[in-house]
């Protein structure tokens, strides 16, 4: 009976509900499995860290439900990396979703391109790589990438505008909130001088009160 209804039966499965407080525990032992699998097979001979990778000995990250696995891009490191996440697939009953995944590449050519994506059984990604809200690609970000750096300044600002704030007051918010933004941005990434130049304007016109092209005199300390 369902919804007053009755209806048709249905397989029986072992799980968890969603929700269930004990689910965070058990995706962090069932992960925690996939890292040692992982780290098994990539310390067999014939596999290939990625070159950034290479001396922390690092194979994988995960956050919740995203994985990252990071291999050298020839067919020995990726069979391996195949064979470590089909065992963990046939132990667990777990399985990626194909429509989410892909697989990204940085100096491959293409017929070994081809021969990893027919082993994978993926599609290619393209970068930028959305993880975890921030946008990653191989080489530095652009003034482009930093609009959505630049809109979380010009929010607060624009907000802030419509208060009356005094000189202290400015000073303090620019010092408590928006520094902070900029170097957490600053921390992940190399930002180009334009993007920093124009936060920094920004921030001036904030604590001088500028208003539009009108902007007040700075008085002598």
């Amino acid at each position: 009976m369902m919804n007053g209804r009755l209806q048709g039966s249905f397989k029986g499965e072992k799980g968890l509900r969603q929700g269930d407080p004990i689910s965070p525990l058990i995706f962090v032992l069932v992960m925690d499995y996939l890292t040692r699998i992982l780290i098994y097979h990539a310390g067999k001979v014939g596999f290939g860290f990625h070159p950034l990778c290479k001396q922390l000995k690092l194979v994988n990250l995960c956050f919740v439900d995203d994985l990252m696995i990071f291999c050298k891009g020839n067919e020995n490191s990726v069979r391996f990396i195949h064979e470590a996440f089909t065992l963990f697939c046939d132990t667990t009953y777990l399985k990626a979703n194909m429509n989410k995944s892909a697989i990204y590449f940085g100096g491959v050519n293409e017929v070994t391109k081809r021969a990893i994506l027919n082993l994978m059984n993926m599609e290619e990604g393209s970068f930028p790589l959305r993880y975890l809200g921030v946008k990653l690609r191989l080489t530095n970000w652009k003034t482009s990438d930093c609009g959505c750096i630049l809109d979380k300044v010009n929010l607060k600002l624009n907000n802030w505008a419509s208060k009356f704030l005094s000189f202290a007051g400015r000073a303090q918010l620019i010092h408590s909130v928006l520094l902070g933004i900029r170097k957490f941005w600053m921390n992940l990434f190399i930002l180009p001088k334009k993007v920093t130049a124009a936060i920094d304007k920004s921030y001036r016109d904030f604590l001088w009160g500028v208003n539009g092209n009108r902007s007040k005199f700075h008085l002598p300390s």
